[in-house]
């Protein structure tokens, strides 16, 4: 085989693979809808407003406690961005509000993964899948590891820290995210 044609069939290898192992996408709050109840009380939780609290005149004695100035506007400023949206800099992620406004907020996604691939499931088998098979597509799950809490929780960049931050107890507080439903079906 000449060079050319092996150059030529390795180039056509790699694009096949590289689009086969693309990286899961986001696809925000909306592509979570059939989550009635979830996103009803995602809706009125801290989670859902984390980008409002950016903002200037937020939180003001908590900013002041914190050692930030409760009258800068956070809202571009990348160590904040990062756990106060839904993908900040990755594929499909949040990028700024006049492009990605419906991934600000700590969406679904933050806590349970891009969803375009494990969604697919999701909707092609509603209630017939296992945990295993939504994991092994890329959905997580903040009550089983904690670390995904954590990853903004306990982040060295976030000055309301607490390394005493219990996942369980989190969960427990409805007010965090959503109430942990019964799961229906074999998952």
């Amino acid at each position: 085989m000449s060079f050319m044609k092996l150059f030529i069939s390795a180039a056509f290898v790699t694009v096949l693979a590289g689009s086969a192992w693309a990286a899961p996408k986001y696809v925000g709050v909306d592509g979570c809808k059939c989550h009635k109840s979830e996103i009803s009380d995602w809706e009125r939780s801290s989670h859902a407003k984390a980008f409002d609290l950016l903002s200037p005149g937020k939180k003001d004695a908590k900013k002041k406690k914190a050692g930030l100035d409760p009258d800068k506007d956070y809202s571009s400023d990348p160590k904040c961005v990062k756990c106060h949206t839904t993908g900040y800099k990755d594929d499909g992620g949040f990028t700024d509000l006049s492009s990605t406004a419906k991934l600000a907020g700590v969406g679904c996604e933050m806590c349970h993964g891009p969803g375009s691939d494990y969604r697919q499931i999701h909707k092609e088998k509603t209630t017939k899948f296992t945990r295993a098979e939504v994991k092994a597509a890329g959905q997580l799950f903040g009550s089983v590891d904690p670390q995904v809490c954590y990853s903004c929780h306990k982040n060295k960049d976030n000055p309301f820290r607490d390394e005493g931050f219990d996942v369980k107890e989190a969960i427990d507080n409805s007010r965090a995210f959503h109430k942990l439903y019964p799961l229906e079906g074999n998952h």
